[in-house]
């Protein structure tokens, strides 16, 4: 009985503070939040982990436009009408699905060397602590989704 009534608790805490089992609400980087927003806070967040100054931070800034934009161009070909139209018949038209997915590499490939450019301006904008203190955190954090904590 204690068992259930701790979880009870747990769970109406995490529910009304946004964190229950019924997506992000409340969360102000859930899934229906301002992209610019959580952009901005990106850019807040690695600026003050890694000391940047002004040029850097426009740089890092730039990256992230970039990244938002082919995101955008993606999501785009995703919930298109023709995405819904592949399912409407009786049967799957696998020439029309290749040519989606097709278009979805060709935005790919467009975008491709833009965010290139845009990170390698940003990371050669960096000094060698600076540089040092990104790998430390992108090890951290990559090592946290594979273990599918936070981080």
């Amino acid at each position: 009985m204690n068992f259930l009534r701790r979880w009870h608790a747990h769970h109406e805490f995490r529910h009304h503070f946004g964190h229950g089992h019924h997506g992000h609400r409340g969360h102000p980087f859930g899934r229906h939040a301002d992209a610019g927003g959580f952009a901005d806070h990106l850019v807040d967040r690695a600026a003050a982990k890694l000391d940047l100054d002004d040029e850097q931070r426009r740089r890092l800034a730039a990256w992230v436009a970039q990244l938002q934009q082919q995101r955008q161009a993606l999501k785009g070909l995703a919930r298109g009408p023709e995405l819904t139209g592949l399912l409407a018949g009786d049967q799957f038209p696998r020439e029309s699905a290749q040519q989606l997915l097709d278009a979805k590499l060709d935005a790919l490939r467009a975008a491709g060397p833009g965010v290139i450019g845009a990170f390698a301006e940003f990371f050669d904008a960096l000094d060698a602590e600076q540089r040092q203190v990104l790998r430390f955190t992108m090890r951290r954090f990559g090592l946290a989704r594979r273990r599918g904590d936070a981080a």
